[in-house]
């Protein structure tokens, strides 16, 4: 078949320079090594009338047809059917292009393993991973009807369905309109026939014609005649022969491939030296815990044990992960040792995907690497791709929190180690303190006088250091903030907020938020928030390198500005919270996938929030994901609220969705017991047994076991003291033991347990 190209050099020259692709149905036809062909139109209509046995012709077509199928068996037969384990090899040209976005109708799996079995790009999937930043290697992704990779998505193929699809996915579609508006875009294999992308295809094709390429078949003369008198470029050529003309045309010579672990491709990543990062006053970093390279690299902060302890776990494991409350000194702790390790190949990375993660991999050739992830928990896909990668060793960062939630993934993955770095002890916190400049240390060196006081780095800091941001301080700037202006006061409260959650504001955020317009009136906004900030000595300072993304950079002022919100303005910063998890669009949040971790807390929610309200936002949640760790923070405000039996039913569910899921059996376990503890009745005690089995199952098989000893402890007390039932004790103190014997990092908690557990054995 020939082919032919309109303004062919100039197509050619996009391709090189930089291209949207819009594929749809007809992309995805090549026959697989395999023998597999993805059907169209007709085809798939006589697949799907087969399979259901329905008394249907195809003439109908498959929008029609698919209303027919009952909708639970038809997403599986769909996802089965567009799940390819191999594909034509001529698809691997592609990576020849230069690719700005991939957007499609398509369900398959096509262009993902393309990307994966290449060297030049990562997959960004926006409806995995929110809002992005952009990348030199990163493919950014946005399949409009679904993704038969993702479990949780939707795969929109029925009329009805596909009728309001662009309604559904709004915040998609604007998305898609954003991207196609910037750059050349090639349509490949697409029909034209969904209303609600045509809608957005008519916009585009009228803003800029000429910077478009529509590829039809040859005999298909309607749509020619259509999109070359509407402006387009037209591409007369089916998939195969357009796939050929590329590989025998396009010479990618981008450097990215075959290169040395040293080259740029792994650039970005590598440790900084001195001359290539900004001077940061050591006050900044002690009174404002602003973590950055530059007192790391000139030693500045006092190393502490939890850094020499990782690198030894690493050399013996492969796999560790520093853990900590908010603000223990994490960070710090990773860029030390980042900085100490002695190896050639060290690189350092924050905020990436699994597509990202595997693309490092690949570059390094199978070279030993050392990688230091911070946030790691945030995409444990992504820490999973290293630690599971032969040749690197990896230690990540993360909040104890967001291990809790994926514990159960890593350890039925990997072998790991945890460093624990929440609290610190006297002898380390006197150290810490005699390597305090001497115009920032306090007179004399204050550690906690209680035995159960929490003490981290910032009750280190409160206690140690001259000028620290405190509480009452932050509280003064706050109502200093909002008596200037209440917009202003609302930028600042969302800064923190997000910045909490390992998010950012952008100037779309703000002007959502208030109303207003982006530019110029959200821009200025920020513009004067950032100076009014300045006058305190703070900032509200680019995320990135990139523009028009902002955090609150001192973690001392967002650790206590997020108190302050709760205990001072709690109804304001709740109907901010409400606003941010409920109306923004998911895909104008950065770091989507990080923030929602957090940011659905409930712990947070039964502090801002009435029960009415947390648990109608936890459903709306709920309905809009199906996501069963919603359940569990549900559950959890629910039974924190007293109501016990909507509890049971919200953690029921999560477990039933995953019964291997152990945080989800901790969390039943924790309402059984407290609900009867609280609510006595006659059969209170035997189900307060039955929470002490699940705990001991939880132990059994789980392997975040101290996790589950403590709490199985925290039980067998209650139940010795209230209920004169001894049975717990010795199993419990027997868990302890074998989870902290040894430990150099053994919490506080764990130590009063055991004492505990101890008197109470030795007078029985």
């Amino acid at each position: 078949m020939s082919i032919y190209i309109q303004n062919e050099a100039l197509f050619k020259d996009k391709l090189k320079k930089g291209i949207c692709v819009f594929a749809g149905a007809g992309f995805s036809t090549l026959v697989s090594p395999s023998g597999k062909k993805l059907p169209v139109g007709e085809e798939l209509c006589k697949e799907v009338i087969s399979h259901f046995r329905l008394d249907l012709s195809e003439e109908y077509g498959l929008s029609y047809i698919s209303e027919f199928c009952p909708e639970s068996e038809y997403q599986s037969f769909l996802r089965e059917y567009f799940t390819v384990s191999d594909y034509a090899p001529l698809y691997n040209v592609l990576n020849k292009v230069n690719l700005k976005a991939f957007i499609t109708t398509n369900i398959d799996n096509i262009i993902r393993m393309v990307t994966e079995n290449g060297n030049r790009y990562y997959l960004k999937n926006i409806r995995e991973y929110g809002a992005t930043i952009g990348g030199p290697n990163e493919l950014l992704y946005i399949p409009l009807h679904g993704d038969v990779t993702s479990l949780s998505s939707k795969l929109y193929f029925g009329k009805f369905e596909l009728s309001d699809v662009d309604l559904v996915n709004g915040d998609l579609f604007s998305q898609m309109r954003g991207v196609l508006s910037t750059s050349p875009v090639l349509f490949w294999g697409y029909s034209f026939n969904d209303s609600g992308v045509l809608k957005i295809v008519k916009k585009i094709i009228e803003s800029n014609p000429s910077n478009i390429w529509v590829q039809v078949r040859p005999e298909d003369t309607q749509n020619k005649k259509l999109f070359e008198g509407k402006g387009c470029n037209i591409i007369s050529s089916d998939t195969e022969n357009l796939l050929q003309w590329i590989d025998n045309n396009c010479i990618y010579t981008h450097d990215l491939e075959g290169i040395p672990i040293n080259d740029k491709a792994l650039q970005k990543y590598k440790l900084p030296t001195i001359t290539d990062i900004p001077i940061v006053p050591s006050e900044d970093f002690y009174r404002k815990g602003i973590t950055e390279w530059y007192p790391i690299i000139q030693g500045i902060p006092y190393e502490r044990k939890a850094v020499t302890k990782a690198e030894n776990n690493a050399l013996e494991n492969k796999n560790v992960i520093i853990s900590g409350c908010h603000f223990s000194g994490k960070t710090t702790i990773l860029m030390q040792l980042a900085r100490k390790v002695d190896s050639i190949n060290k690189l350092y990375v924050q905020g990436i995907t699994k597509e990202e993660a595997s693309f490092i991999v690949k570059q390094t050739k199978g070279q030993a690497a050392w990688i230091f992830f911070n946030d790691c928990c945030s995409d444990i896909d992504a820490f999973l791709v290293f630690a599971k990668s032969a040749n690197i060793k990896v230690v990540g960062a993360t909040d104890d929190y967001l291990l809790e939630t994926v514990r159960h993934i890593l350890s039925s993955a990997v072998s790991y180690k945890v460093v624990n770095c929440s609290e610190i002890n006297e002898v380390e916190a006197q150290r810490m303190y005699n390597k305090l400049p001497e115009g920032l240390k306090e007179p004399s060196f204050k550690y906690t006088t209680q035995p159960d006081e929490k003490y981290s780095m910032f009750e280190y800091i409160s206690s140690n250091i001259q000028g620290a941001y405190t509480e009452k301080h932050i509280a003064s700037i706050f109502r200093e903030i909002k008596k200037q202006s209440q917009d202003l006061f609302d930028v600042v409260a969302m800064a923190s907020y997000m910045s909490r959650n390992n998010s950012a504001i952008s100037y779309q955020n703000v002007a959502h938020l208030l109303g207003i317009n982006v530019y110029p009136d959200a821009l200025n906004l920020v513009v004067q928030a950032k100076e009014y900030l300045r006058q305190y000595n703070l900032s509200l300072c680019d995320e990135t390198e990139y523009q028009d993304y902002f955090i609150l950079r001192s973690k001392v002022f967002n650790y206590c500005a997020h108190e302050i919100l709760i205990k001072e303005y709690r109804n304001e910063y709740g109907k901010l919270i409400k606003w941010v998890v409920t109306q923004e669009p998911r895909y104008s949040i950065l770091r989507y996938d990080i923030f929602r971790r957090k940011a659905f807390d409930s712990e947070l929610f039964r502090k801002v929030f009435s029960y009415k309200e947390a648990t109608s936002i936890y459903n709306f949640l709920y309905e809009r994901d199906g996501n069963p760790y919603t359940l569990q923070q549900l559950a959890l405000c629910q039974s924190s609220f007293g109501d016990f039996q909507n509890a049971f039913a919200s953690i029921d569910l999560a477990v039933s969705k995953q019964p291997r899921n152990f945080s989800f059996r901790n969390s039943q376990a924790i309402i059984l017991f407290e609900s009867n503890h609280k609510n006595h009745v006659p059969d209170s005690v035997k189900y307060m047994k039955q929470a002490m089995r699940i705990l001991e199952q939880c132990y059994a098989n789980d392997k975040r076991k101290l996790y589950h000893a403590q709490k199985f402890s925290d039980f067998a007390l209650v139940l010795s003291d209230e209920y004169e039932i001894d049975d717990y004790l010795e199993m419990a103190l027997k868990w302890l033991i074998e989870m902290t014997d040894n430990d150099e990092s053994e919490s506080r908690r764990s130590r009063r347990l055991k004492e505990r557990l101890r008197n109470k054995l030795s007078i029985i």
